[in-house]
């Protein structure tokens, strides 16, 4: 009979002496995962042994033979010796091995290493990749958080990353989640500073101008609230009255917060009970407390005001258990809700809707092919011997994935394909399999070849001129995911078993990478918009010169000020738009309410089709009055979407501004350059639309630029390519 880690972690506890660890060692090097377990227990055996040079002789041969328990054991020893160098190279051939089960306990450890060694921002890449290998237990975010904390404190300037302030307000204990959360952002490439509210004053918090939350200034306010804040009897006369009173409260101080502090809020729905003491009656009976708090989160879903992100929070409680998300014994000894278990699920979900509101969701899924979208491999087993569909359970799995994936698609993500293969034999399921869900022309890019995927990818990205950290790559290899994370860390990665396909979906939800805010008709129809574009790209190849090329494209732009139809999309652009653009300001969709109706600012909207298609609503300017120059503009925004670069589109829209500032009667019209890690693309972009930079006693902090284009001396020059086919609104 084998002996499993339970047997030997009770035999290592029972006789800790060497002989016996000498003994079980080769049972163990044999085993294709690691067992945090079996590790403590094999070295608390030695700790009390002297060192052996046999141990170590077997250990090597061992991991000389591609034994990850081997290579473990060694890093944990050399560590524990002191040897800095040693256990890094044991740690890296672990994590370049997949980590055998133990992917994000492994990285974890190298980032404490690199910490000790004074390696801060290594240590810091290191904690993020143990963030990013899939979903973790909440011990592992209390340890992962303490890392953090001891990272910050040897960064004094801060580290790096996007900063993002947010403030986390609940009637219960938030210490917990405050920590999940803060070490979720600190995975998502956030730069997080997080106040905790006083407890249980979420309300007070809210009201009163003068509390901590307002000197802290945040941009996300997350407010925490439960079933029990609802305050709702078991039975309630008038369940519409009972809905409209907690409702009414809720927008009353919503718009107390938005008014004093340009933020978004992320309020929780409300987590129906599963203990109701009216059991069937309570979903059923008008009045009841389970069916008033259903429909009044149907109704906080329906009327929240822009500015406020409604989360489905009794969903999450569904999705990890009623019974396990509210602990009775956790809520009555310390007011947690949820159970402490449940916080990192949560934190997820709250950080997809951040990344949305930072326009940092991802727009592209990239699938491998092989024991990914299908079982077997095509290249070996043909077109008959894949499994994808039914009957086989395990090709019900893969067909699930390509179903999720085209929904995907739906609603504006973008696919693509990278695989080892030829391509051939890999176009072959999508054009002839009957158990495929996808098609060939479900895909924007489709890589199948025999080069890295890290290459492949990094090509993908500047043919859909999108930044890596667009994507999302799923393959069933853990090789293959290593090197992809370590050679594109930008790129997320979930964490997939291959033995378990099953599971493949839900994990990939789990990172909620494609959260949006809403869904415009742009989103829909986004994939056609990047098809057409490859149609663009063979007309360019075939022009004699890009000026051609430009004039072939029958290029026809509709634009006009800001109004009701388009605040949506004009928002969402704000929000994402993150490398054709100057500025990067992110306004709210009260804010770009607020420049519409303004009558010293000036606004436009543009749209692009072409005889590919139409692009959509691709590009937002805003220009406003100087209180310091009463003959001059400011640009506040001049951002355009990524799949119209290279069509001269963004001199057409400066253009159009400065036309409309000489037909004022301006006399300048002042730009600005705001560098970020993105948008490097612009950085001379006003010198070539004509501006001329302003001189400084001093260079401009991070290479930000002031530029001003005198109407006085110069005429702006507009493209002869396009044609004008609609204006509605201010020139």
């Amino acid at each position: 009979m084998a002996l499993d880690a339970r047997g030997v972690c009770a035999l290592l506890h029972a006789c800790p002496v060497d002989e016996v660890a000498s003994a079980l060692l080769p049972v163990v090097v044999r085993w294709r995962r690691v067992d945090l377990g079996v590790v403590r227990a094999f070295l608390d055996c030695w700790a009390v042994s002297a060192p052996s040079a046999e141990r170590t002789r077997a250990l090597c041969g061992a991991a000389g033979e591609g034994s990850v328990p081997a290579r473990w054991l060694l890093a944990e020893l050399a560590q524990g010796a002191g040897d800095v160098a040693g256990a890094l190279e044991q740690w890296d051939a672990v994590v370049a091995a997949g980590g055998a089960g133990q992917l994000a306990a492994a990285l974890l450890a190298r980032s404490r290493l690199l910490l000790h060694a004074g390696e801060v921002a290594g240590a810091l890449v290191a904690l993020r990749e143990a963030l990013r290998c899939g979903e973790f237990e909440q011990g592992f975010a209390v340890r992962a958080d303490r890392l953090f904390a001891r990272i910050l404190a040897k960064t004094p300037g801060g580290v790096a990353g996007r900063p993002l302030r947010i403030a986390v307000l609940g009637s219960g204990t938030t210490a917990f989640l405050a920590q999940a959360v803060r070490v979720a952002a600190v995975r998502d490439g956030f730069a997080p500073v997080v106040y905790e509210g006083s407890y249980g004053a979420w309300r007070q918090e809210i009201l009163d101008g003068e509390s901590g939350l307002y000197a802290f200034a945040p941009e996300i306010v997350l407010v925490a609230t439960s079933w029990r804040d609802a305050n709702l009897p078991d039975f309630s006369a008038s369940s519409a009255d009972a809905c409209a009173g907690v409702a009414g409260e809720l927008r009353g101080l919503w718009e107390v917060l938005l008014s004093r502090v340009p933020c978004t809020i992320l309020q929780n729905n409300f987590d129906v009970p599963w203990d109701d003491a009216a059991g069937h009656l309570g979903g059923v009976e008008p009045g009841a407390r389970v069916a008033c708090l259903r429909e009044l989160n149907r109704v906080l879903a329906s009327t929240a005001p822009k500015g406020v992100v409604v989360v489905d929070v009794d969903g999450v409680a569904a999705l990890c258990g009623k019974a396990r998300w509210a602990s009775a014994r956790q809520w009555h000894m310390s007011k947690q809700l949820p159970a402490a278990e449940c916080l990192p699920v949560l934190a997820d979900v709250y950080l997809g809707v951040i990344r949305a509101v930072a326009g940092l969701a991802r727009k592209v899924l990239v699938l491998d092919l092989d024991n990914t979208l299908w079982a077997g491999v095509i290249g070996e087993d043909g077109l008959g011997g894949i499994r994808v569909g039914a009957p086989s359970a395990e090709g019900e799995a893969h067909a699930a994935l390509q179903r999720y994936a085209l929904e995907l698609k739906g609603r504006g993500v973008l696919l693509a394909v990278c695989s080892k293969n030829n391509e051939a034999d890999a176009r072959l399921p999508f054009e002839k399999h009957e158990g495929m869900v996808l098609r060939m022309d479900d895909f924007v890019a489709f890589s199948a070849n025999w080069e890295d995927k890290p290459s492949n990818l990094r090509r993908m990205a500047r043919t859909l001129n999108l930044g890596v950290d667009s994507f999302v790559f799923i393959d069933d290899n853990p090789v293959e995911r290593a090197l992809m994370r370590r050679e594109l860390p930008e790129v997320a990665v979930p964490e997939v078993d291959a033995a378990d396909p099953s599971a493949f979906v839900s994990i990939l939800h789990r990172g909620r990478w494609f959260e949006s805010l809403a869904l415009s008709a742009e989103d829909k129809g986004r994939h056609a918009s990047y098809r057409a574009n490859a149609e663009r790209v063979a007309l360019q190849a075939a022009a004699v010169d890009m000026g051609e090329f430009l004039r072939r494209l029958d290029m026809r732009v509709s634009r006009g000020a800001f109004g009701d139809a388009v605040f949506d999309r004009v928002t969402q652009l704000l929000g994402k738009t993150n490398q054709f653009n100057l500025t990067t300001r992110r306004h709210s969709r009260e804010q770009v309410r607020q420049f519409a109706s303004d009558g010293g600012t000036w606004t436009q909207w543009f749209r692009l089709e072409d005889r590919f298609g139409d692009n959509g609503l691709v590009g937002v300017m805003i220009a406003t009055s100087m209180a310091s120059d009463a003959q001059a503009w400011e640009i506040d925004t001049f951002l355009m979407s990524c799949r119209v670069i290279g069509r001269r589109m963004e001199d057409y829209m400066a253009a159009v501004l400065l036309d409309a500032a000489r037909a004022r009667g301006l006399r300048r019209v002042v730009g600005r350059y705001f560098p970020t890690a993105k948008n490097g693309m612009v950085a001379s972009l006003y010198e070539r639309l004509g501006f001329e930079r302003v001189p400084v006693a001093s260079a401009e902090a991070g290479g930000a630029g002031t530029f001003v284009f005198d109407l006085a001396v110069k005429t702006p020059m507009m493209p002869d390519c396009f044609q004008t086919v609609v204006t509605d609104g201010n020139r």
